[in-house]
């Protein structure tokens, strides 16, 4: 399995498919205490037309936070690693496809670097309004929900279930339900808390809407229709803000539309990238 060590941690990434001319590969960035596993049905299919990497990010799924690493969760601090990662594998530009917190994180790069992203595809984010009573109660739960995960819960099918129903609209396979518990028991509680609240904090509620407005590189927002958290309110408002941005919706798909309709997320990606790819210059 291969490694880079990265500000301090050894960084998991695969690479799957062919470069192939006029093509750039295509990158895969996973959300909040996830882990690069849940694109892997995806990244299956996009590697028939181009070469395709994912990547855990540092202290979640198979990149361990050690005592070496970075402590730096900043958004800025992500994107910088991502950077770092494209370099070491020679990549100009990529395609970025990106979600929820991995979006935040998506964004944030290609405002930071929008000359190495060529197209980018946000998935399940937006541009929200800070309501003090409604995000503290959100991280008070979530600080209990950090520090509460015993390995045990992940082999216990109720759990895993009420689990999921949090994430999606329709059950999936229950495969996916243990791969979900697995990656946030995993997940590094320094990693958990830095990023929450580096990409939903008081402070992005305010930053979010520059960095929409920012974009200069075409974005195609997709959003599930019944998503519990990040409401697709959110990224309609985001749609709003700046052309470069097309909102794709898939009906009755939580926060998971790549696994939930796979076929439909795939085709609308696919769609953009090659009606993108066909525009006239300017």
């Amino acid at each position: 399995m291969p490694y880079v060590t990265i500000d301090g941690t050894e960084h998991f990434y695969t690479l799957e498919g062919t470069a192939r001319s006029g093509q750039v590969p295509r990158v895969f960035v996973h959300g909040w205490c996830g882990s690069s596993r849940y694109w892997e049905p995806l990244i299956a299919d996009s590697a028939n037309r181009t070469l395709c990497l994912s990547y855990d990010l540092r202290g979640f799924g198979r990149s361990r936070l050690t005592a070496t690493a970075s402590r730096d969760f900043s958004l800025e601090a992500y994107s910088r690693e991502l950077l770092a990662l494209i370099d070491h594998l020679g990549f100009e530009r990529i395609d970025l496809n990106a979600h929820s917190m991995g979006a935040s994180i998506g964004l944030a790069f290609a405002n930071l670097f929008p000359e190495r992203v060529r197209r980018l595809i946000l998935t399940c984010t937006g541009v929200f309004e800070y309501e003090m009573l409604l995000f503290e109660t959100f991280y008070l739960a979530s600080n209990i929900v950090i520090a509460l995960r015993p390995a045990w819960i992940v082999h216990l099918p109720p759990i895993r279930t009420a689990f999921q129903r949090r994430f999606v609209h329709k059950l999936l396979e229950d495969r996916w339900a243990r791969l979900f518990l697995e990656d946030y028991v995993v997940a590094s509680s320094a990693a958990a808390r830095g990023t929450l609240y580096s990409s939903i904090g008081k402070h992005a509620t305010y930053q979010m809407p520059d960095a929409f407005r920012q974009l200069q590189v075409p974005t195609l927002l997709i959003s599930g229709e019944r998503d519990q958290i990040i409401p697709a309110t959110g990224a309609r408002r985001a749609s709003e803000l700046n052309p470069q941005l097309r909102l794709e919706v898939i009906p009755a798909t939580g926060h998971f539309p790549m696994l939930e309709a796979q076929r439909d997320y795939q085709q609308i990606v696919e769609r953009f990238l090659t009606e993108t790819d066909e525009s006239p210059p300017g």
